[in-house]
């Protein structure tokens, strides 16, 4: 038997997942592949997948810890719970439950140095440590390798904004397609919210152009969990009780300037780095900060920081430069603090060692400088060194865009040229709609003679957009299946000739393009046959298809149907139906069924309860109901009690559920308002109650007393409570003679772009430098603006000059010469 075992034997041979490789083979060998078990590495396919659990969560995007003296450990500290893993009806823990049995998108929206990224990791770690992990470089190659994963995959879209652009961008339709894989596919990330306010603003105009359609597109499929920066009473409860085993949670819950999840990732370091840099180290920090600001994603070289460094130091100080002023800076940027991060991260992502490829801020810092620095224009010298030391085309096409956005067209040339030499079409399309406005019918032509000569499959599309969309041109690329060319057939007003071409070329397991179908049969008229297509999509599990489906049973009126997934039990049903049931007439039958569905997370079927029995003028029940914490009850009893002359009561029953804030704090406040309450209302004000603040600035300015007005205003800026008196205050403002008063009070949200209403007022007011202050901040509808009011000012040769030849560096229109 020994003799047999020596012949029938294997030598020089490896095993990596699934795949066995043989040097010498003795006798006659039989392979027995066992059952599966865990693993720690990936299959040998790709060694981009990696188990959950096996996840290194720094690589993932979770900052280094500081270190605190007597503390020498560079671990994690222990997580501190946050609200959001829990919340009710839409927790982070419970969307991530819900999304990884089908396959689904998570999203979670925070500044830097909150905890998104350490709280999304320990969500996915606890919920599915055995499920495989994908960290992909960009979106360019996601649905390749989720083909390739061997089971139920989590792809990782930390910074999701860095997903987004380039050639190789993650979309909407990849997602979609990720998600109707035969194993469940789990998309999370994060995001900043300066990038989801930016991208999810629709133009104010359908003349100006959508930039972030397709971002808009891609967050529609996420749920949205948001991450605030300060720690609750009951988060900072959790962290004291860790922190009496980890000193560094103790330093940070110590901090007054800074959030506990900041300090542990060394923001107050990076704060003081910042502000006590010297010339030459700011001069370099913030031309890094630039060079991200204004897209740049790979990691940004020392050649460009040197080369870009110049321009943010006075004339003494490049005078005065010692030899090795670079090499000093660069140190006391690099210099690690607290043992945590530094100002400029090193970043290689070649084989060499102790050589980085180059730099990218920290987070926070970029967090910290990002809003006050978006508004000073780059000198030319940064522009020049993007234009000679960027190497990534995507980049290059991201800061030239960023240059054409602020009318910097002499920086923009190059950069797209750069891109355009490339290969990008979205260069080619974004240089010839820049040669177009500018008036060089040449350069245009020859954008679209390149996009003409391009294989890439959305050349067509991105000509036709720079020949101005060409209905001939858009119904053929429509035909050949392109969904942007769709939605603008759509546009144009040919709703049922995108019917006739989705329905020619429909894939039968494309559920999102079916889904599509149904709304545009429903925008027709069609409920006859969107139905048929939704009830295929709730048979298939589409989670939308339910809502939609009981929405339109109900239009068309069909008890039958709708009575019949009450019995299933689904909610979106159960409310439709007894609204249905109340414009029948049978509103007792309605409010019988919904007893059965309440209190369960349905916010739709506790209002539509609410909503009857203040239809029927069930006052008890609804007391009941108010006194248990359900607001739509309270909002129904005193309207009630109200209308019966029972004012205090309904105030009792308003107050409770408004002092734990929501929507009712706007129906007490306009309840007070309107009875006369004013010391109550003060009172409320005073406390922080926006609602009750919106109230009393009305009365101040219907009193004429804007000073008033305005003291309260400052209690709360532009919040969306009081998006309506904020312009009724901008009026009276402007109506009394005091316009920087008007423009002040429209400045400086910091949520997106500045709100239309404030570039409105500048246009109406004919205030030419603070409109061309928007455009160095390259808010896109500036510039139409500008030249408008140049015009109407008899200035048009500026107005002529500025769009044909654009803006120096520094912001002044060039008087004479070609842009480029």
């Amino acid at each position: 038997m020994a003799g047999e075992a020596d012949r029938n034997r294997v030598a020089r041979s490896a095993v990596g997942g699934d795949v066995f490789q043989f040097g010498d083979v003795g006798g006659n060998v039989t392979v027995i592949k066992g059952a599966d078990g865990p693993a720690r590495t990936g299959p040998a396919t790709d060694p981009g997948f990696v188990r959950v659990r096996d996840a290194d969560p720094i690589r993932l995007g979770v900052h280094r810890p500081i270190r605190v003296t007597g503390t020498g450990s560079s671990a994690l500290p222990a997580y501190v719970p946050r609200d959001l893993d829990s919340r009710d009806g839409g927790g982070l823990r419970a969307l991530i439950e819900t999304a990884a049995r089908d396959g689904g998108f998570v999203l979670v929206v925070g500044g830097s140095s909150v905890g998104k990224t350490r709280s999304l990791h320990e969500a996915v770690l606890a919920l599915l440590p055995d499920w495989w992990l994908l960290h992909p470089a960009d979106g360019g190659r996601i649905a390749d390798l989720a083909d390739r994963a061997p089971g139920p995959l989590v792809v990782w879209l930390d910074e999701l904004q860095n997903h987004v652009s380039g050639a190789h961008q993650l979309t909407a339709a990849t997602v979609r397609a990720l998600l109707t894989r035969p194993h469940p596919v789990l998309l999370v990330g994060t995001l900043w919210p300066h990038y989801y306010d930016t991208w999810t603003v629709t133009p104010t105009s359908p003349h100006d152009e959508d930039r972030h359609r397709a971002e808009r597109e891609l967050l529609k499929l996420a749920e949205v969990v948001t991450l605030g920066i300060d720690l609750s009473p009951a988060e900072r409860e959790r962290a004291a009780t860790l922190a009496a085993s980890d000193d560094r949670l103790w330093v940070a819950l110590e901090s007054e300037d800074f959030g506990l999840t900041q300090v542990i990732a060394g923001a107050p370091q990076l704060v003081h780095r910042w502000e006590t840099a010297g010339p030459y180290a700011r001069a370099l920090l913030t031309a890094a900060v630039d060079a991200t600001l204004m897209g740049v994603q790979s990691a940004v070289t020392e050649n460009l920081l040197r080369a870009a460094a110049p321009g943010y130091c006075n004339p003494r100080q490049r005078a005065g430069a010692p030899a090795d002023w670079f090499e000093e800076a660069l140190g006391y940027a690099t210099q690690p603090l607290l043992g945590a991060t530094s100002a400029l991260v090193p970043v290689s992502h070649g084989p060499e060692m102790g050589r980085p490829d180059g730099y990218r801020v920290a987070d926070y810092l970029l967090h910290h400088t990002g809003r006050a620095q978006r508004a000073v224009p780059p000198p030319e010298t940064f522009w020049q060194a993007c234009a000679d030391h960027l190497t990534d085309h995507t980049d290059a096409l991201r800061t030239g865009a960023a240059a054409a956005a602020r009318q910097r067209i002499a920086a923009a040339v190059p950069l797209l040229r750069k891109a355009v030499e490339g290969g990008s079409v979205s260069a080619m399309q974004e240089l010839g709609r820049l040669y177009r406005r500018t008036g060089d019918a040449a350069g245009a032509e020859e954008m679209a003679d390149r996009l003409t000569a391009s294989t890439h499959p959305d050349a067509a599309l991105y000509r036709t957009i720079l020949a101005g969309l060409d209905f001939e041109e858009l119904f053929d690329l429509a035909e050949a299946g392109n969904e942007y060319a769709v939605s603008e057939l759509i546009e144009y007003g040919h709703p049922q000739l995108a019917i006739a071409l989705l329905l020619e070329d429909l894939d039968p397991d494309d559920l999102g393009a079916w889904y599509r179908l149904a709304q545009l049969f429903n925008d027709e008229g069609e409920n006859d046959r969107a139905i048929p297509i939704l009830e295929m999509l709730h048979e298939r599990d589409h989670e939308d298809a339910i809502l939609f489906l009981a929405e339109l049973l109900k239009e068309e009126g069909n008890l039958e149907r709708l009575f019949e997934l009450v019995e299933e039990g689904y909610f979106a049903a159960a409310w439709c139906l007894a609204d249905l049931l109340h414009e029948k007439g049978r509103t007792d039958e309605g409010i019988e069924l919904l007893w059965d569905f309440v209190d369960q997370g349905s916010g739709d079927t506790d209002f539509m309860l609410a909503h009857l029995l203040g239809k029927r003028g069930d006052l008890d029940t609804l007391l009941e109901r108010a006194a248990d914490g359900h607001a739509d009850a309270a909002r129904e009893a005193a309207r009630l009690l109200r209308d019966s002359g029972e004012v205090e009561q309904a105030i009792a029953v308003l107050t409770p559920l408004a002092d734990e804030g929501g929507y009712i704090r706007g129906e007490l406040a306009e309840l007070l308002c309107s009875t006369g309450r004013l010391d109550a209302l003060r009172a409320r004000a005073e406390a922080g109650d926006t609602y009750a603040v919106r109230e009393l600035t009305r009365l101040a300015i219907e009193a004429g007393d804007l000073e008033e007005a305005i003291r309260l205003h400052a209690k709360v800026g532009q919040t969306s409570g009081i998006f309506d008196v904020t312009t009724a205050l901008v009026d009276a403002l402007v109506a009394r003679g005091e316009p920087d008063r008007a423009v002040a009070l429209l400045t400086g949200t910091g949520r997106g772009d500045p709100p239309y209403r404030h570039r409105e007022l500048l246009k109406k007011l004919g205030r030419t430098e603070e409109l061309r202050a928007l455009l160095d901040r390259g808010d896109q509808h500036a510039l139409s603006d500008l030249v408008e009011v140049l015009r109407a000012q008899g200035r048009g040769d500026e107005a002529d000059a500025l769009l044909t030849r654009g803006l120096t560096a520094d912001g002044r229109i060039l008087p004479t010469g070609p842009a480029d």
